[in-house]
């Protein structure tokens, strides 16, 4: 039996310099240094996330970046990679190829996964590293969650949704990158990261201008404005990254809510605390 593609897993696990205002509201005492470490139904955050991946025939390793061996005991699955939990998130990313291309390990693409996300089943890491192993020679491959499963278990999530005239889908909690688009891609993806931050979920209606205007400056305007108006498909919209960032792009849909939400704002920790418990009662 052949046996399947295996993907290093890079596990952000960071923050950001300044103490957001979900971890000011969840732990007053600054008892923990980030989100991943905050206590959830008995285990820790990431704790919830590493098993859902290391359950996965997908997965060659977690790849942690942003703590210390003393706050995750690493084991034969969980490695260690030494870099500040502040860190830039393109740093990190680089951090984390020079880190596996020192252990001689030349994989040819790198799933990347939050670690705030406890409701990530193992089902729906399968279901993205299956449809990523059928892919070659792309640069990204996103997994996107579509809006109506997750409005439908967790109404009003707020999301920056990405509206197609096809679907309407906002980005899940893993997705791959190609080695060449991580070492030549650096400034474009610490742009496109610091524009996420933008995107205020405390709005009603969270917009994705931040990031689309980014995009806008490399693509031709009829591409654009057809995204605009939702009047491109998703097909369409791969097209028109790929084509403005040289960056050969792919959408996998993953219809899991719990796969695209994590923990941005202090409600999400309750909302994902009775979620996550409902299914082990149900499991």
């Amino acid at each position: 039996m052949e046996q399947p593609t295996r993907y290093p897993v890079l596990v952000m696990c960071g923050r950001d310099p300044r103490r957001r205002r979900i971890m000011e509201a969840l732990d007053p005492e600054e008892k923990y240094k980030v989100k991943a470490l905050l206590p959830f139904l008995g285990k820790r955050v990431i704790d919830w996330q590493l098993e859902a991946l290391r359950q996965s025939p997908y997965v060659e390793g977690l790849y942690l970046l942003g703590l210390s061996a003393e706050e995750v005991q690493p084991d034969h699955m969980v490695h260690i990679i030494p870099v500040e939990t502040t860190a830039g998130f393109a740093d990190k990313l680089a951090a984390g190829l020079a880190h596996l291309h020192a252990m001689g390990k030349e994989p040819e693409m790198v799933v990347v996964s939050s670690s705030d996300a406890p409701a990530v089943s193992s089902e729906s890491v399968n279901a993205f590293l299956a449809q990523l192993a059928q892919l070659r020679g792309y640069d990204l491959v996103l997994s996107l969650v579509p809006e109506e499963i997750t409005e439908a278990v967790f109404p009003g999530s707020r999301r920056a949704v990405a509206r197609f005239r096809d679907c309407q889908v906002y980005p899940g909690e893993l997705y791959a990158l190609s080695p060449r688009a991580i070492i030549q891609g650096q400034a474009v993806i610490s742009e496109l990261h610091r524009r996420r931050r933008l995107l205020n979920r405390r709005r009603n209606h969270v917009s994705l201008w931040p990031v689309v205007s980014y995009v806008a400056r490399r693509v031709r305007v009829w591409p654009l404005l057809k995204f605009l108006l939702g009047w491109a498909t998703l097909q369409e919209a791969e097209r028109a990254f790929s084509a403005a960032f040289a960056c050969r792009t792919k959408g996998i849909i993953i219809a899991d809510p719990g796969f695209g939400m994590d923990m941005d704002l202090p409600e999400d920790y309750r909302r994902l605390e009775e979620y996550v418990a409902s299914n082990q009662v149900s499991h």
